[in-house]
């Protein structure tokens, strides 16, 4: 069995792989969900002109854009991503909208490689929930920050309609081998900041962090149709659940996930609505 560092360093693989892989496509197919909630925590962190953020997992922009918009020409917005694909394709978005402000590496969230309390804010959407090691992050955060800067970051809640959870599970039980164990254990490669707003509290209050606050706000994805909805999906992180799928039964898997969206079809496509909570943590000034 491998130990627990080992499936850290291969889940950070993964990750990487798997991301650098829809980097192109990433914001085309997914951006109406992800940037709209980019935005919205962007909102509630409120950085001011000449601020200094950090975007852990950064993406293609989702809160970065938003972030450096916000602080200005004379703030620093940094983005950090394990996917060298994404990093490249955003700061090649930072170059063509001319954001001097704006800097992308390729970094780990739980080791960041920057000095203490280089930051103003530090934000992450949909990144921190995935680290193997939470408390590292978390901590990692507590130490770039400022004294008086903000932490915050989203994770998923619940599909308002639970039917969109079947389309999904169809296709995992065409994986096999391997990457069925991986699909299995993808739920445990959330950690406990994706969980319990009661035990993600705790873990921030350990850090060091006081007047953790979360709001829950509703997030749409629109399909026009299934093929639209296929192709989001081969552009986010499930990529790596249909490359699990034998080749040869990838036509018939395709068509199990077809059969279950079509009760969820309406006369203008597919929408699909999530509960998403964003969480936001001061370093005490």
């Amino acid at each position: 069995m491998p130990d627990a560092q080992e499936h850290a360093r291969d889940r950070k693989a993964a990750l990487a792989r798997t991301f650098s892989l829809v980097a192109a496509e990433y914001d085309d197919r997914n951006g109406g969900f992800f940037n709209p909630v980019g935005a919205r925590l962007v909102a509630l962190a409120a950085p001011r002109p000449g601020q200094r953020v950090l975007d852990l997992g950064c993406g293609r922009g989702a809160v970065l854009f938003p972030a450096a918009e916000a602080v200005g020409p004379g703030g620093t917005a940094v983005g950090l991503d394990l996917a060298p694909g994404m990093v490249r394709h955003t700061a090649a978005d930072a170059a063509a909208r001319g954001l001097r402000q704006v800097r992308v590496e390729v970094g780990d969230a739980e080791r960041p490689p920057f000095p203490d309390g280089s930051f103003d804010l530090v934000l992450s959407s949909f990144a921190v929930i995935h680290t193997p090691d939470p408390a590292a992050a978390v901590a990692a955060a507590h130490r770039l920050l400022a004294p008086g800067g903000r932490f915050g970051y989203t994770t998923f809640g619940p599909d308002l309609d639970p039917r969109w959870s079947e389309p999904t599970a169809r296709l995992g039980a065409f994986v096999t081998g391997a990457g069925a164990q991986r699909v299995r254990s993808r739920a445990r490669d959330l950690n406990p900041l994706a969980g319990d707003p009661v035990a993600a509290a705790a873990l921030l209050t350990a850090a060091g962090f006081t007047g953790v606050a979360s709001v829950e706000v509703e997030a749409v994805s629109h399909y026009p149709d299934a093929e639209a909805w296929w192709a989001a999906l081969r552009a986010s992180g499930r990529r790596s659940m249909l490359d699990a799928i034998p080749a040869d039964r990838l036509p018939e898997a395709r068509r199990a996930a077809f059969a279950a969206l079509a009760p969820l079809a309406g006369p203008d496509g597919l929408t699909r609505r999530t509960t998403i909570r964003c969480t936001t943590a001061t370093r005490p000034a």
